[in-house]
């Protein structure tokens, strides 16, 4: 069988082949797509939903030209949104969480964060849709009053392809701030908030479910007679799917342009509102995601890159230099690297001042700023690893993914800073196999054993990183320093 995986990012389209057969789950193709960035004005950070269109049905045309497609499954960034007509024509680009010109409207929604919180499992931040919504309303309102329907990045793609307005529960719960978590359906006091009817918005399916590619695009695209669509989950949702098979008590970290440690559950759990260090969203078949993302993680390294490695290039930046870096050297530096760049989404941490480095002397050089750099980083996914800690969810181990985490300093440094044993697969984009695992199941492509054996197949080639006395006595050491200059630079409370 040929899945077809799409995979809708901030920076990239990926899309992968994959074939499943007598001999296992395994990518035989796959492209990389950059989406470009429209940003309009200051603060913007957009998506064209016509280029996406083109982008994708390309994508897709290059591979149905020399494969036949049996089935196509999609995956989406969290917090992109669009607004659409009674024509179903965009009014306004995809908003994506990159963009902070909602902002503004997010600090009209601090009286309600506690009860938005408790509901949603969303705490109050401008990348989540209803301040999107209401910065629309107040602040663009010739805009605002053309719209009709307020789309997720995922139902503009079922749209696209199935005409149909729907989206899954996945990417629902971690994109609007609408959805109530404990009870799977709209919530009347958000939706109060924004002043919306639930009409205006998607149905909502679970990630297994199934239709047909409109006949019109089928054609389009050289797929075969009723090419099933299937929904799928937003993009960690799906890799968490493909590194756990959905099974509680693993926590997953992923470490791309942003990052996020999230472990499944098998109940919505919240943070003490005065916290909220960790939010939850749902995952499928009743199980949800409790954790968090960051926003300052591989933009962070690309923007030292660009300023500390200007003549090198990308691969060998990431090849060469970070494959390079070693973890004993970091323990003579002791240097500190506040990275926030980028406004980050972590509620505890609001300011808007900036990132910095302690520690910089003459006797330090540019890789010792890119290791304490990615430290930086992985501390901040200390603090959401607390929270879930300090919640009673139980995660003895950690598998990771995603491009800056097939380092050997990168694992060594999740496992001694997280204090516990790291497991690396070696899976490019785990979010494919999770599509593809996913694809089977609502297709009923195989049987439930099958999928497991599937699964165990690829776990099997993984690698496990363990943490180790001294590196973990620097590290919590390092740590505390860390919160401290949170504490006292950035009034953060923790």
């Amino acid at each position: 069988m040929n899945i077809l995986s799409i995979d809708l990012g901030t920076t990239n389209i990926k899309v992968a082949l994959t074939k499943v057969d007598g001999n296992g789950i395994r990518i035989v193709k796959s492209m990389n797509i950059n989406v470009p960035a429209e940003k309009p004005e200051f603060r913007a950070y957009e998506h064209n939903p016509y280029i996406i269109k083109k982008l994708i049905f390309n994508s897709i045309r290059h591979f149905s030209k020399h494969e036949n497609i049996d089935a196509l499954v999609f995956t989406v960034y969290l917090f992109g949104l669009i607004g659409l007509n009674a024509e179903l024509k965009p009014v306004t680009n995809i908003i994506t969480w990159l963009d902070e010109r909602p902002m503004v409207a997010a600090k009209h929604l601090k009286p309600y964060e506690r009860e938005l919180y408790v509901r949603t499992g969303c705490p109050v931040l401008h990348i989540y849709g209803l301040p999107k919504i209401l910065w629309l309303r107040k602040y663009r309102k010739a805009i605002f009053n053309r719209i009709k329907y307020f789309l997720d990045a995922k139902s503009f793609l079922m749209l696209m392809f199935t005409g149909d307005l729907i989206s899954d529960y996945s990417t629902v719960s971690g994109t609007y701030q609408l959805l109530n978590i404990h009870e799977l359906k709209w919530d009347s006091y958000a939706l109060s908030i924004a002043e919306l009817d639930e009409n205006m918005l998607p149905e909502i399916a679970e990630g297994l479910y199934n239709t047909e590619v409109i006949r019109n695009v089928q054609e389009k695209l050289g797929l075969p007679e009723k090419t099933p669509v299937v929904i799928g989950l937003y993009d960690s949702a799906s890799m968490i799917y493909g590194l756990t098979l959905g099974k509680s008590g693993v926590g997953v970290i992923n470490i791309g342009t942003s990052a996020m440690l999230r472990t499944v559950v098998d109940k919505p759990i919240i943070d003490d509102p005065k916290m909220m260090r960790f939010q939850t969203y749902y995952l499928m078949e009743k199980r949800w995601l409790s954790g968090g993302g960051i926003n300052n993680a591989g933009v962070v390294l690309e923007y030292l890159r660009e300023q500390l490695f200007p003549k090198e290039s990308k691969d060998i930046f990431y090849k060469e230099l970070l494959r390079n870096i070693e973890i004993d050297q970091g323990i003579r530096n002791k240097m500190l690297f506040i990275p926030l760049l980028y406004v980050e989404r972590l509620p505890l941490i609001q300011s808007n001042i900036g990132g910095c480095i302690i520690g910089l002397s003459e006797k330090r050089n540019r890789i010792d700023i890119i290791r304490a750099a990615i430290e930086g980083i992985i501390f901040l996914l200390k603090i959401i690893d607390d929270g879930i800690r300090d919640n009673g969810i139980v995660c003895d181990e950690v598998v990771i993914g995603g491009k800056i985490s097939q380092y050997s300093f990168v694992q060594k440094a999740l496992a001694n800073i997280l204090g516990r044993k790291v497991i690396y697969c070696g899976v490019p984009d785990a979010s494919h196999i999770g599509n593809a695992l996913i694809a089977l199941r609502s297709l009923r492509a195989c049987g439930k054993k099958e999928i497991e054996n599937y699964y165990e197949s690829l776990m099997s080639k993984c690698e496990s990183i363990f943490p180790t006395r001294n590196l973990q006595k620097h590290y919590n050491e390092l740590y505390e320093y860390f919160k401290e200059i949170l504490r006292k630079v950035y009034n953060v409370k923790i």
